[in-house]
């Protein structure tokens, strides 16, 4: 019987993570030196995917849970990359 586990829920609040710490880095609610902040998004996006795909390819895991997990952190990166080259950051 297929049900889900630590990967996907793991996955999933990875996933959720990037987006709310992007903007409270951007309007001094976190104060954190931006270089440690853009790390701890990327390696949130980048753990994210990696747990979901885990969770995706094992087969006694559902995967709508970890689908769900790796579409919002693919947006989740791309929005990040979008904002790093628009301010000129990257």
């Amino acid at each position: 019987m297929k049900k889900y586990s630590w990967l996907s829920y793991c996955s999933f609040v990875l996933s959720l993570f990037p987006i709310p710490f992007l903007f409270g880095m951007m309007y001094a609610v976190i104060r954190i030196h931006p270089s440690l902040g853009f790390f701890l998004i990327s390696l949130s996006i980048i753990l994210s995917l990696l747990l979901g795909l885990i969770a995706l390819f094992k087969r006694t895991e559902k995967n709508a849970l970890a689908l769900v997990a790796i579409i919002i952190s693919f947006w989740s990166g791309l929005f990040f990359i979008f904002g790093l080259l628009m301010s000129q950051m990257a």
